[in-house]
């Protein structure tokens, strides 16, 4: 027995006898009540019970006083979850078969990736409903500019109170086709301020990349949608320029999910990971991040190519 486990039994043993006597008032006893008997040893009365059934339950061996064995049991070394998760995301998304799954994620798990056959055990543990099972409608636009996605949102919380600010927003405009992304900081969200902000934006589309936007999707807030009563400025602008402005169904974000998804990969990949010292060091840092992800960043729904990757092969097509 290891020294550890002789020293679990050694101070338990005395105690647990002494419980008994105390418990069924056997006389000659030292304790007259079981919380003197925990109080002299500095334990819990509840820590005392748990010990005492274990002692009892295991014929009151020196064995039934060691802690359980740890570690997996024979035939239950089952993938992690989160390695479960991945695969199915990958099944899902690419169809792969078993063999194409375990190429897939040997880099990443190494020595954890699953075998060919635990891959179908996998997926077969994930079975797709039917309300899965339909196909999913989804659209992308065939040439650059012939639709915007424009939003805006709030900075986290805990960024805005580090720079003793109550409200710091970031708006982008996205194209549809390319997923090509123009962002700002911009410290209100009032109407006039996106509308500038989008003047910015096209201005920046027109010289960086050469195309302009045809339509533009926003949603249904009052900083891009008016009133019948009065002229609305973003709208003014959008009538002005010629681009239709097309607003997304009430409730369904899903309609503006390009620009949706951009707000996730910001946020996990901008915001969350970095720390800023000041107000000016996110705005240079947010000119930084804006590059890699146009010019740098593989995109899944690009087929894993970057944006500016794809509007090359698009305007190579087209020309």
């Amino acid at each position: 027995m290891q020294y550890s486990n002789q020293v679990i039994v050694k101070r338990w043993i005395p105690i647990l006898k002494e419980y008994e006597r105390t418990k069924f008032k056997v006389n000659p006893r030292q304790f007259k009540f079981i919380k003197d008997l925990c109080k002299a040893h500095h334990i819990s009365t509840k820590e005392l019970r748990r010990y005492y059934k274990k002692w009892t339950d295991g014929n009151k061996t020196d064995e039934s006083l060691l802690p359980n064995k740890r570690g997996a049991r024979p035939g239950s070394r089952r993938t992690s979850k989160e390695i479960e998760r991945n695969i199915i995301k990958a099944y899902r998304r690419f169809g792969s078969n078993r063999y194409e799954l375990v190429l897939l994620f040997k880099p990443y798990y190494l020595d954890k990736t699953p075998s060919p056959a635990t891959m179908d055990r996998i997926k077969a543990r994930y079975p797709l409903n039917e309300s899965q099972k339909k196909i999913i409608k989804r659209y992308e636009r065939q040439t650059p500019g012939e639709l915007a996605h424009i939003d805006m949102t709030k900075i986290p919380k805990d960024i805005r109170c580090s720079f003793k600010v109550k409200d710091l927003y970031v708006a982008a405009l996205c194209d549809d086709c390319t997923r090509l992304t123009y962002a700002e900081i911009i410290k209100d969200k009032k109407a006039s301020t996106l509308t500038y902000f989008m003047a910015r934006s096209l201005s920046w589309f027109k010289q960086i990349y050469n195309f302009e936007f045809e339509a533009v999707m926003s949603d249904n807030g009052a900083e891009f949608k008016g009133t019948l009563d009065r002229e609305h400025p973003f709208e003014t602008m959008c009538s002005e320029l010629g681009i239709k402005h097309i607003y997304t169904k009430p409730y369904r974000p899903q309609t503006n999910g390009k620009i949706e998804a951009f707000w996730k990969i910001l946020k996990n990949e901008f915001f969350y990971p970095n720390s800023f010292e000041s107000e000016q060091d996110m705005f240079l840092n947010l000119g930084n991040f804006l590059f890699e992800f146009n010019h740098l960043r593989k995109h899944g729904g690009l087929n894993y190519e970057s944006p500016f990757d794809k509007l090359q092969k698009v305007t190579e097509l087209v020309s």
